[in-house]
């Protein structure tokens, strides 16, 4: 049987009529080729069995991803374990490998062990939020002279690249919608505070109510979930407001229900908005108005900064990254005191930083 022969990156750059140099560029995760033609030549290569030269004899740069282990089931871990399987498939187009971490109190001495041994790892990613026992605890971590990246969360003493959804704008954008729609009652559904993003989008939405002269009453603020992360049932005041905003479309979906039981009707007696475009925004009845989070422009860009400081660790970061969300109108929401049905934009913009 003749011996199958091996396919060079010029065999590929040939197939697509490109040059070796493009070809070369992708297959390395260098800059300077686009996203549909990257796709293209990592297609092409796993279908001819191309792999790099010398590729068993590479040292493969290797990332430890650190996230709570909540973060890898449940509502929630829909979500995360989205944005952590894009971010190993970006490494692993650049020749990463990449090992999850997922500490608890239990385990943190073991964690901390494997993460400062010297040499295992070439750069540490934090996905969302750690649990507030693990945080308290594992402030070493920032002292480790490793990069650092952090996605959906950021703390600006890190000194380190952090990737977020532009939480603010988004959820202010929300807020002007119920206001156009001629909501003045407007309640925030989350533990501000449990969360950066939390906190964010709470702020997004009291700066436009403030604008209109709008003062938010305490009563219509109303907690989500304990310090630690967990569920807790949404306590609603006896007198509600005309609409809400969620932090997330999970808690939305929760609060339809609750509102339900009541026997409210949504969006006829009380609007309702989501956060995140989850699938609790298709299956709650009605539809839930809320944002679409670019998780793919997320993880690409965080994967990004990773190597590129792996890359080029004498380079400082520190960067805060923010990836516009997309408002989703749908069912979960409507007009009051004869006001316009056509959604406006305030004349602000995110800024798409990758």
């Amino acid at each position: 049987m003749a011996e199958r022969k091996s396919v060079s990156m010029q065999d590929l750059a040939d197939k697509l009529g490109i040059s070796k140099v493009t070809v070369s560029k992708a297959l390395n995760g260098k800059d300077g080729v686009g996203e549909e033609l990257k796709e293209k030549i990592f297609a092409l290569a796993r279908e001819s069995g191309y792999v790099l030269p010398d590729y068993g004899k590479r040292k493969s740069k290797k990332v430890g991803i650190i996230m709570s282990p909540r973060f890898s089931s449940g509502d929630e871990g829909k979500f995360y374990m989205a944005m952590y399987e894009r971010i190993i498939y970006e490494l692993q187009r650049a020749s990463c490998s990449s090992i999850m971490i997922s500490p608890t109190t239990a385990t943190l001495p073991s964690d901390m062990n494997t993460i400062q041994t010297r040499g295992l790892f070439d750069g540490l990613i934090f996905l969302g939020i750690l649990d507030k026992g693990v945080r308290e605890q594992i402030a070493q971590i920032a002292q480790i002279d490793l990069p650092k990246v952090y996605v959906d969360i950021y703390d600006r003493t890190h000194k380190s690249d952090s990737v977020i959804t532009e939480n603010i704008y988004s959820s202010y954008e929300l807020t002007n919608y119920l206001i156009q729609q001629g909501h003045t009652d407007i309640g925030f559904v989350g533990t501000v505070g449990s969360t950066t993003s939390i906190s964010d989008r709470y702020l997004g939405y009291l700066r436009r109510m403030l604008e209109e002269g709008i003062s938010p009453k305490n009563e219509w603020r109303i907690p989500d979930r304990s310090e630690e992360g967990i569920a807790i049932p949404l306590l609603l005041p006896e007198k509600l407001p005309t609409a809400f905003v969620c932090n997330c479309d999970a808690t939305a979906f929760k609060l339809v229900q609750a509102l339900k039981e009541r026997g409210i009707c949504v969006p006829e007696d009380v609007s309702v908005t989501g956060f995140d475009d989850s699938i609790y925004a298709q299956l709650c009845s009605p539809s839930l108005t809320t944002v679409a989070v670019d998780t793919d422009a997320i993880a690409r860009l965080a994967a990004k900064r990773m190597i590129k400081h792996m890359n080029e660790p004498q380079k400082k970061s520190g960067e805060v990254y923010r990836i516009p969300g997309k408002i989703i109108y749908r069912d979960s929401v409507c007009k009051i005191n004869g006001s316009s049905d056509k959604p406006e934009q305030s004349g602000e913009g995110g800024k798409n930083l990758e």
